[in-house]
């Protein structure tokens, strides 16, 4: 028992360790980020969500309530930077550009588009060939932006679950999770 109660703190340290490195780097979109990192931080956003959602039904209705709503949304809005900045690692971590986070959303076609247009990313430049080579050009687009809302976000929650690159890339060296043990 006293062996697995190790563990556990353990563990917790270690998802501590790691929701603080992610803060402390909240701005920084260079770099890499680790699975372990990454999906930390995520469960550490979910439980702050649940959290105050919580709070908020039992405070529903009273002055207390409306208090607490503004302060959760600042605290949601604040960390919805560090997320947006470990996502962007973490894509970097398999070698692939930081728009990729943006092309992966339900409006990412559009993104695509416009980086595209100002060709800051090779990545869209393929992207746009591909689509337009599927049939007809019409064709192309039309599936495009029938199965992007759908489909993108998808391939975007597979991204995140694969293993990176090992030793370095074009962002950087290989991240590493911390495992602390006793």
């Amino acid at each position: 028992m006293a062996e697995f109660l190790n563990q556990v703190a353990a563990t917790c340290k270690c998802m501590v360790g790691s929701v603080v490195s992610t803060l402390k780097k909240s701005f920084s979109f260079q770099g890499r980020a680790s699975r372990c990192e990454f999906w930390t931080f995520l469960l550490f956003d979910v439980i702050v969500a649940i959290v105050e959602t919580l709070l908020l039904n039992l405070a529903d209705g009273s002055k207390l309530g409306e208090i607490l709503f503004w302060i959760f949304a600042v605290i949601s809005l604040l960390l919805l930077i560090p997320l947006l900045s470990v996502a962007v690692r973490r894509l970097h971590d398999m070698n692939l550009s930081g728009f990729w986070f943006w092309y992966l959303t339900p409006a990412g076609l559009a993104v695509v588009y416009v980086v595209y247009i100002l060709g800051m990313d090779k990545a869209a430049e393929r992207l746009i060939d591909r689509i337009a080579k599927v049939g007809s050009s019409w064709l192309g687009w039309i599936l495009a932006w029938l199965l992007w809302p759908a489909g993108a976000p998808i391939a975007l929650l597979l991204l995140f679950l694969y293993a990176g690159q090992t030793g370095d890339n074009d962002f950087g060296p290989a991240p590493v999770c911390r495992k602390e043990t006793k």
